[in-house]
């Protein structure tokens, strides 16, 4: 098992822009001036764990069904008057337990539109069912103009294994790019075809090591109601600008690289794609991460109340630090530059505070957003990365 030490010293010999940026979150990290104080963009009755905007900065929220919050649409437009509207309405906003699961949205992790306007989403599905296989699991693509389903993928038990649980996922080259939290790998669409395939699944880097436990506010250890620590594995990923590189860890980092060329190819065999994979910095917990066109990845920290950014040359800088911040989540960098940030409170909620936990989140929930700086150092403003052209 690979421990800090490694890292550091893999750190040195991977090379690359990233070689030295090695120091953990923990250490401070230079003040930003960002151009705008954070502001509060919506008041949600409903728990909001991930954004999502349109190029003409229509706003959508991703609602999950987590413990507390079975009732929720999933899926929601936040209107002009702060209203939300269900997205795309009727049956698929209606689940609920014991319904059958194809048409309909179960349990969203994870939401993200690309320069297409069109919405995918991440549907967890419902509890495993025989052989722990869950069916309910799906990739989903929805016109935002019209609510029309585009695309819904299924993934074979070869791909998603039992006790797999998609997460989150990224588009680049018409290929789709999917972390598996629950056991831990990359898998890997080809949109144009449909073929898949389950990459760096023995990888100690898709892994959560169990020496680095999640850690919340005022250094509470997450843990599940029977005491366990909570497992989430890879669970952040992104893709560089240039569409080469893509980064991924586990909920308590670090964070790590691997080339998507790398991952593309069938014909690669596991040894070889996982020599491929390089260490890129000293995370500690991060729970969403967003990239621009610059290549400055922007992480939520998860065990303090902030948004860092961490720029090619290795340098950690804070965005947006606010006692309203802790546990923010899946980011979202809009046309205008601005960096979207829902915050959920996940380490608030009883079913991570361990048996008997009480309920400590404060609602309403808060999405905010903040005007990302015109340089980061010495680097030039440059537009925030729309997305990636999706196949026709």
């Amino acid at each position: 098992m690979l421990n800090r030490r490694h890292f550091c010293r893999n750190a040195v010999l991977a090379g690359g822009a990233f070689a030295l940026a090695g120091s953990p979150l923990a250490q401070a990290a230079t003040k930003l001036h960002a151009g705008q104080p954070l502001t509060e963009v919506a008041s949600l009755d409903w728990l909001c764990n991930a954004v999502a905007l349109t190029s003409d900065g229509r706003l959508f929220v991703g609602l999950p069904r987590w413990p507390g919050f079975e009732q929720t649409p999933s899926i929601a437009e936040v209107l002009a008057d702060g209203t939300l509207k269900p997205f795309p309405g009727g049956d698929w906003n209606a689940w609920a337990p014991g319904k059958p699961g194809k048409q309909a949205l179960v349990k969203i992790n994870t939401i993200h539109i690309f320069d297409d306007d069109t919405l995918w989403a991440i549907d967890q599905g419902e509890d495993a069912g025989p052989k722990g296989i869950n069916l309910a699991q799906k990739i989903l693509q929805f016109d935002t103009r019209t609510g029309k389903l585009l695309r819904s993928i299924s993934l074979p038990a070869s791909v998603l294994p039992a006790g797999g649980n998609l997460n989150d996922l990224r588009l680049d080259a018409g290929h789709a790019y999917i972390t598996d939290s629950g056991l831990g790998a990359i898998i890997v669409v080809n949109l144009r075809t449909g073929a898949s395939a389950r990459r760096l699944a023995k990888h100690p880097s898709t892994k959560m090591l169990p020496e680095r436990r999640p850690i919340g506010e005022d250094g509470q250890v997450l843990l599940m109601p029977d005491g366990s620590d909570h497992q989430v594995h890879s669970d952040p990923i992104e893709i560089s600008p240039d569409g080469k590189w893509l980064y991924y860890q586990a909920l308590s980092g670090p964070l790590w690289r691997v080339p998507t060329a790398g991952l593309r190819d069938t014909q690669l065999s596991e040894q070889a794609l996982g020599e491929q994979v390089e260490f890129v910095y000293d995370t500690g917990p991060l729970t969403g991460t967003g990239i621009d066109s610059a290549g400055n990845l922007y992480f939520s920290e998860y065990d303090k109340p902030r948004i860092t950014v961490l720029s090619p040359d290795g340098a950690l800088r804070v965005v947006a630090e606010d006692p309203r911040l802790w546990n923010p989540d899946a980011l979202f960098i809009s046309h205008r530059r601005e960096l979207y940030i829902p915050v959920p409170q996940s380490a608030r909620m009883a079913a991570n505070r361990g048996p008997g936990g009480v309920d400590a989140l404060q609602r309403p929930f808060k999405i905010f957003k903040v005007q990302l700086p015109t340089t980061l150092g010495s680097r030039e403003a440059v537009p925030a990365l729309t997305g990636a052209a999706l196949p026709g």
